[in-house]
C-alpha cells in the first residue's frame, strides 16, 4: 500500500510538516509513505498543460493509493495548496484521485478554525472525486510546539495520536478495499 503526504505549509519546520511526519510513523511498516514537497512550487490554475510540479504529484498520486494532507487551521487555505487542489479537480488533472481515500489533519488551538479548514478540503478533495477522513487536534498555544512530539518525532498526547491512528485506519481501510483511481493519464 502506496500513501502521499503533503503539508500544507510553505515553512519546512512548520508544526504541519511535523505532524505529517508523525502521521508516518503511525503506519506500519508494510505502508509506503512518501512525502511530497513541491507545494511551492505549484502556479495558480489555469488552462493549458500541467505544470512540471503539478505533472510530477499527479504521477505520484496516480500510482497511490491514498493520499494524507497536514494543513494549518485558517479560515481559508494556504494560497499554494488551494492552486494544487484546483489542479488536481480539473479535467486537466485526470481525475487522478477519484475513489482515492483522502485524509485530513488539522492542528491549531480553536476548535472552529479546524473545522473551516476541513470543511475547505474537504469541498475541494470531494470535487476532485476523493473519498476524505478528517482528524481536528486541538493544540494549546501554551505548550511549545518541540513538547508536542517525543524523541522519535511521534505525537506526544495520547488524544491526538489515537485521533490520528483512527482517521489513518479509515485511510487504509478504504484503500484496501481495492478502490482505485478511474483516471488516465493528463491531457
Amino acid at each position: 500500500m502506496r500513501i502521499v503526504g503533503i503539508a500544507g505549509s510553505l515553512l519546512p519546520g512548520a508544526y504541519v510538516w511535523r505532524l505529517l511526519e508523525a502521521a508516518s510513523r503511525e503506519l506500519p511498516a508494510t505502508v509506503d509513505f512518501e512525502i511530497w514537497s513541491g507545494l511551492d512550487r505549484v502556479p495558480p490554475f489555469e488552462d493549458g498543460e500541467l505544470p512540471r510540479p503539478v505533472s510530477d504529484l499527479w504521477h505520484r498520486l496516480s500510482d497511490a493509493d491514498g493520499v494524507l494532507i497536514t494543513a494549518p487551521a485558517h479560515s481559508t487555505l494556504p494560497a499554494e495548496l488551494g492552486h494544487t487542489l484546483d489542479w488536481l479537480s480539473s479535467a486537466r488533472g485526470g481525475a487522478v484521485l477519484v475513489g482515492k481515500p483522502a485524509g485530513v489533519v488539522t492542528a491549531c488551538p480553536r476548535a472552529h478554525e479546524a473545522m473551516w479548514t476541513q470543511i475547505q478540503l474537504g469541498r475541494a478533495l470531494g470535487a476532485a472525486g476523493a473519498v476524505v477522513y478528517g482528524a481536528e487536534l486541538l493544540v494549546s498555544p501554551s505548550v511549545p510546539a518541540p513538547e508536542r512530539f517525543d524523541a522519535e518525532g511521534r505525537l506526544t498526547d495520547a488524544d491526538h495520536r489515537e485521533r490520528l491512528r483512527r482517521m489513518l485506519d479509515k485511510v487504509r481501510e478504504h484503500a484496501g478495499t481495492g478502490s482505485r483511481s478511474l483516471s488516465g493519464s493528463p491531457g
